[in-house]
């Protein structure tokens, strides 16, 4: 049974990772724990119960029937979300969109950067769509994980699975021309890959000259999640995370899932 650890302090954007997890939890009849993490300063016990309470009860109204727990954790956000969730198959948070959130003080991106396994950022403008599930991969193979977390997420959305690779001409024709072949190869592979683990699933596969986070957001109205994966490598403070997932993250319109191809360090 897939275990998915939400984590809720009551905001819109809470409310809105808990709407989708309503809509994603019931795919697979996963397990929801759903997490406040209360920090060091005093709280209000009666009104974090509340607050929960508020949460299961929204789950349960789109998808009675489901294993709800709920409780608190003390401490700091994210290493208390990502060490109280660590036998979680995935984390889901909500976001504010339009905010920049690259700089290291984001806890989002702290949360994206150290959690063991998959983390969904689920924006406070969400909405359910049937929209495709788009991942996007590079050239290397830290989009391993990503492509097959999302051709699972489109297969049991019974939703296409939208591959896009991004990449950048070179100069010159001839070299522009050999790089878009090499480029083609890696998005054949990647729909190759798919096709071999989800023989029945549509695949939509898109090779686009185009910045990969310019591609990804051009994209995300259109799209019912996106997925990136991360070798965790580029600084951020407190942990690693790629660019491309911290220049997404806060500023798609739809659900961003982040899917590290190693555990962190």
């Amino acid at each position: 049974m897939t275990r998915i650890a939400l984590g809720y302090d009551g905001s819109e954007a809470a409310r809105a990772a808990a709407g989708w997890v309503s809509v994603r939890a019931p795919r697979d009849t996963a397990a929801v724990d759903i997490v406040t993490v209360t920090g060091i300063r005093a709280f209000d016990d009666e009104r974090v119960e509340e607050s929960l309470d508020q949460a299961r009860r929204m789950i349960l109204d789109h998808a009675p029937g489901l294993v709800i727990e709920s409780h608190t954790v003390d401490g700091r956000m994210p290493n208390a979300l990502v060490e109280d969730s660590r036998r979680a198959d995935l984390i889901v948070v909500g976001i504010r969109t339009g905010r920049p959130v690259r700089s290291g003080g984001s806890s989002t991106l702290r949360l994206t950067a150290r959690a063991h396994g998959p983390v969904c950022v689920v924006p406070d403008v969400w909405a359910p769509s049937d929209d495709p599930v788009t991942v996007g991969i590079g050239p290397d193979d830290s989009a391993d994980a990503a492509l097959l977390f999302a051709a699972t997420e489109a297969a049991a959305a019974d939703v296409p699975l939208h591959i896009v690779h991004a990449w950048r001409s070179p100069d010159g024709r001839t070299a522009a021309s050999s790089a878009r072949r090499e480029h083609r190869a890696v998005l054949d592979a990647a729909s190759a890959r798919v096709h071999a683990h989800n023989p029945s699933l549509r695949v939509e596969a898109e090779l686009v000259a185009e910045n990969p986070t310019a591609a990804l957001l051009h994209r995300a109205s259109q799209s019912s999640l996106i997925v990136i994966g991360t070798h965790r490598r580029g600084v951020l403070a407190g942990g690693m995370l790629g660019s491309v997932a911290q220049d997404v993250i806060g500023q798609s319109a739809a659900p961003v899932t982040v899917v590290p191809n190693s555990p962190p360090r």
